[in-house]
């Protein structure tokens, strides 16, 4: 079994599917179209093919599409219908080891579908700062380039339990999952939500996306506070201009291929409506699973918060 290519087929199926990131990504571009004239873009991922499809369809002169090629494949079907398939190219192989075709140096655009669940879960974080470093010209732009990852505490989820087992011993046992990808009803929540992370490709570096900060939470009402969601806003914003919000993944908002990301606390927490919550939650990629993320979550902690 090919993970890899498992992955990229059931994030492109649900991409399809989704008709609010599709509907706000087409939105985009259409309105920013004079950018996209005669420019060379580069769809790093290719996860739907979508955004290639739209790159190629507001006049850019040459879409490279590099990931998955079976969603590349569909756009050079598409395109085969018409008088614009020559603009398309899909590169096969790992970004770090292509090439980009006619000898071409620089890209004047990246379009991207890079977010993955609580933004770095699945994500080609690192594959689109490395295509930006390399390839992208100056004054180029990345579509889009603005995640902003937000935390909330809820009172209760379903909880699963999984099987567990110890190292170099023959038993197996069962304990409650700590985390959950999944969709939270505005009604679960608990508390108001805190930006925790902002994210903008444009000048983002590597080390972003392995961070320990602090939150403040204010309850909503009284109860206990038996989980925190992770959910982001995300967002299109050039040099100096104004941010554009195209779609959320945050509790009460219309559902999106990504869901939030739920982190059980066995402890549940007792609050007061109005009362303040602090907590110190960490992200760091898992060395030991392919675009994995590993948490760490704590109450009580008073660390300094950036001014």
């Amino acid at each position: 079994m090919n993970l890899e290519k498992d992955l990229q087929r059931e994030m492109a199926e649900s991409m399809l599917k989704d008709v609010v990131s599709a509907n706000a990504y087409d939105r985009l571009i259409k309105d920013y179209k004079k950018l996209f004239k005669d420019k060379i873009v580069l769809d790093v991922g290719c996860r739907s093919g979508l955004l290639s499809l739209m790159s190629v369809e507001v006049g850019a002169v040459k879409v490279i599409a590099v990931g998955n090629m079976q969603s590349a494949g569909l756009v050079k079907k598409t395109l085969a219908q018409g008088d614009k398939e020559d603009i398309f190219e899909a590169v096969n192989g790992a970004i770090q080891e292509i090439r980009l075709p006619c000898g071409l140096k620089y890209v004047d655009i990246i379009v991207s579908e890079w977010l993955g669940h609580s933004v770095f879960v699945d994500s080609l974080f690192r594959e689109v700062i490395f295509a930006r470093e390399k390839w992208l010209a100056k004054g180029g732009i990345i579509i889009p380039n603005v995640a902003q990852l937000y935390v909330s505490g809820i009172s209760e989820h379903r909880r699963l339990s999984v099987q567990g087992t110890v190292p170099g011993k023959h038993f197996k046992f069962w304990e409650k999952e700590c985390l959950l990808e999944d969709h939270v009803t505005k009604e679960q929540l608990i508390t108001d939500k805190f930006l925790i992370k902002y994210i903008d490709l444009c000048t983002a570096c590597l080390d972003d996306e392995a961070f320990r900060l602090p939150f403040k939470l204010t309850a909503l009402k009284g109860g206990f506070l038996g989980a925190v969601v992770l959910h982001a806003e995300v967002a299109f914003s050039r040099a100096k201009g104004r941010l554009r919000r195209l779609f959320s993944t945050s509790p009460g908002d219309v559902r999106t291929y990504l869901r939030q990301t739920i982190l059980f606390v066995d402890n549940p927490v007792q609050v007061a409506e109005h009362q303040l919550v602090l907590g110190v939650l960490g992200m760091y990629p898992n060395a030991t699973e392919h675009r994995g993320v590993q948490y760490s979550l704590s109450f009580g902690e008073e660390e300094p918060f950036e001014t």
